[in-house]
């Protein structure tokens, strides 16, 4: 439940969101009547009309209103377009200042909210760990010119990948899954602590692994949008209510 100060602080944006809205619904009808006349005035023209801009028109009166109803058309395109980027702009102020306000008092757009930012969590963890294994994996795809001490220290430091993954894997598991229970969905298992620490299996199981963690990005992003859906639309109904 929103304060009075709330409400007081609100007001003035409201009443420019609501004008902003009323001038967009105008500006649609006018658009979708203007795209009817044209359609209309089409009907009877021929390509000379519609290329030549009525050159050689066996009806110059059939072309002037075709032109008429082009240029009606392009112009009401152009209202719209002016009225839906002021009506957004209005509405992404009113967002600005409902959303902490909501965050504070209402536990389901809190919900949603926290929902949106464990994806982004989610996403942050997997898009490093998988840069991190793509570098060491393209490293070494590169070998050949290297002198030992490169090769040495190419080694090393994917024996300290090998680690740091062992280490990261059960809070990125922990991550990914309080991702899935904020938007209802399955955890994803990416197994981090599988990786063997030497030998030759271990540049297939990165590679395998950076799969993967590229699935997992899509999935923990298709989820991300749909949970910031679900806040935008909490957003617009609590506009609606006010």
């Amino acid at each position: 439940m929103l304060s009075d100060r709330d409400r007081t602080l609100l007001a003035p944006h409201l009443v420019l969101l609501r004008a902003a809205r009323r001038e967009l619904a105008g500006a649609r009808r006018d658009f979708e009547e203007a795209e009817r006349a044209l359609s209309d005035s089409t009907g009877g023209t021929d390509w000379r009309d519609r290329v030549l801009g009525g050159l050689f028109s066996a009806d110059d009166g059939r072309t002037q209103r075709y032109r008429r109803a082009r240029d009606a058309r392009k112009a009401a395109e152009k209202v719209l377009a002016d009225a839906e980027a002021k009506y957004a702009k209005y509405a992404e102020r009113v967002d600005g200042l409902l959303e902490p306000m909501l965050a504070r008092d209402d536990p389901g757009f809190r919900a949603r909210l926290e929902a949106v930012r464990a994806c982004d969590k989610a996403l942050r963890g997997c898009e490093q760990t998988r840069r991190d294994i793509a570098t060491m994996v393209k490293a070494q795809t590169v070998k050949g010119s290297e002198s030992w001490h490169e090769a040495e220290f190419a080694r090393r430091r994917r024996d300290e990948l090998i680690t740091e993954l062992h280490a990261r894997g059960p809070a990125l598991t922990r991550t990914i899954e309080r991702a899935a229970r904020s938007v209802g969905e399955e955890r994803i298992e990416l197994n981090l602590g599988g990786l063997p620490a030497t030998g030759m299996a271990v540049d297939q199981r990165l590679g395998e692994l950076e799969l993967r963690l590229d699935a997992a990005i899509k999935e923990i992003s298709r989820w991300r949008v749909s949970a910031d859906q679900g806040r935008a639309a909490a957003l617009r109904a609590a506009h609606d209510s006010l």
